[in-house]
């Protein structure tokens, strides 16, 4: 009896020093795979990486920044010097980045899914130097680095909301004055 407990003691042990062992390795995964791509030649970067390779034009000279969103997000905000291909028609448009095949491309969207796509495009097609921004444009704003940024298209027009309020009132107005007549008319 004694020896059973002993047993299973030891192996509730090692057991729990198998659990310990594989955190730690994942832990230390975790710590040195950070920023590491899912592919070899396409690499996740912060917003951060990002802004330092764009302001090292001596170490990144042909660096192509690549917005992948759609025109009017591309037309409310973009980086500078950002390239427009949607992500629904990069595909079809390969061969205006030809050029860029072995340089170094920033792949951007909104939010950093639809980038991850546009990369995965590049990739399959050759490309060997992507880079995709985690995040896209929010993260980058809120890193509060700079954009261009099209004010007329962010204000609010109030004319419409202003016009859509005064034909409710009239309307309001209308059906009670025709709702008293209707009561008065009943009456008699």
């Amino acid at each position: 009896m004694l020896k059973m407990k002993y047993k299973k003691k030891r192996q509730s042990r090692s057991t729990l020093y198998l659990i310990v062992i594989s955190l730690l390795l994942i832990q230390f995964y975790n710590f040195t795979s950070s920023g590491i791509a899912a592919d070899p030649v396409r690499t996740d970067i912060s917003v951060h990486t990002a802004n330092d390779m764009i302001n090292n034009n001596t170490a990144f000279p042909n660096l192509l920044v690549l917005d992948v969103r759609d025109i009017g997000e591309f037309n409310v905000n973009h980086l500078y010097n950002a390239t427009l291909i949607p992500l629904s028609g990069l595909a079809s448009r390969l061969s205006e980045l030809e050029a860029y095949n072995d340089t170094e491309i920033i792949v951007y969207c909104g939010s950093g899914s639809r980038s991850l796509q546009a990369s995965t495009i590049l990739v399959a097609n050759n490309f060997t130097k992507i880079f995709n921004m985690l995040g896209g444009i929010t993260a980058w704003i809120e890193a509060d680095y700079e954009y261009w940024l099209d004010e007329d298209a962010t204000s609010i027009d109030f004319a419409l909301p202003v016009f859509l309020v005064s034909l409710m009132g009239i309307i309001f107005v209308l059906v009670l004055f025709y709702k008293r007549k209707w009561k008065e008319g009943k009456s008699y």
